[in-house]
């Protein structure tokens, strides 16, 4: 995570770089604002998970992408997520995720998430597929009773692309568990903004999150 306006700051100085990458801060801030307000309510969908004393809402597109769903996370997605998320206490942190079907690429650098920290609100963007590194093991509160044994998880049906063995004290884990873990309610109005460098591997995969977006553009969202 870091702050792209500060990271690009001394190029747009000397003259290197567009001016909209330095103003990405007041554009991200719009957007959020707008959906936080309702503008889009009609738009999108309400779903929820919920785990003993926690409740999270999904706020998911109300129109599906006609086409590869592969890179677009649903509501049921989110909960299957959730419910093998080993630390649940975190999940206090978090009273909504908001599925954006938008893929935000600024020079060479993909916007992952924000989370608004006084809203405890995560939203989450189209990404190309990626892993984080966590610790596990001694980490992991097994002392409470109400948490699952990640030994046990790891073993069970899981599949490979929402968690991966290390052969150590850590594991490769989709964003979403990634970001759970670190996003911290305060009561303030900061807006993490969780970024990723962009993969040179896979044009065509680029090609098809474009193509998403573009529809959900052309469709208000």
């Amino acid at each position: 995570m870091f702050d792209i306006k500060e990271y690009f700051e001394h190029e747009y100085r000397v003259g290197k770089i567009r001016n909209d990458i330095v103003n990405i801060d007041d554009d991200l801030t719009h957007d959020i604002n707008d959906l936080v307000s309702n503008r889009f309510d009609s738009l999108y969908k309400r779903d929820r998970y919920k785990n003993n004393g926690s409740v999270i809402e999904i706020i998911y597109p109300g129109l599906q992408y006609p086409g590869n769903n592969a890179l677009t996370l649903n509501p049921d997605r989110v909960r299957y997520l959730l419910s093998f998320y080993p630390n649940k206490t975190d999940f206090f942190n978090i009273e909504k995720i908001v599925i954006r079907p938008r893929f935000i690429q600024i020079g060479n650098f993909e916007l992952v998430s924000l989370y608004l920290r006084r809203k405890k609100i995560l939203v989450l963007y189209l990404f190309h597929p990626h892993f984080y590194r966590m610790k596990y093991g001694s980490e992991t509160r097994r002392d409470d009773p109400s948490q699952p044994n990640q030994d046990i998880i790891m073993r069970d049906r899981l599949t490979d692309d929402i968690i991966q063995e290390d052969g150590g004290a850590e594991v490769h884990v989709h964003p979403l568990w990634y970001l759970t873990s670190i996003v911290r309610h305060e009561n303030n109005d900061r807006i993490d903004k969780f970024f990723i460098r962009k993969s040179s591997i896979n044009d065509r995969m680029y090609e098809i999150l474009n193509d998403i977006s573009f529809y959900y553009s052309r469709h208000g969202y």
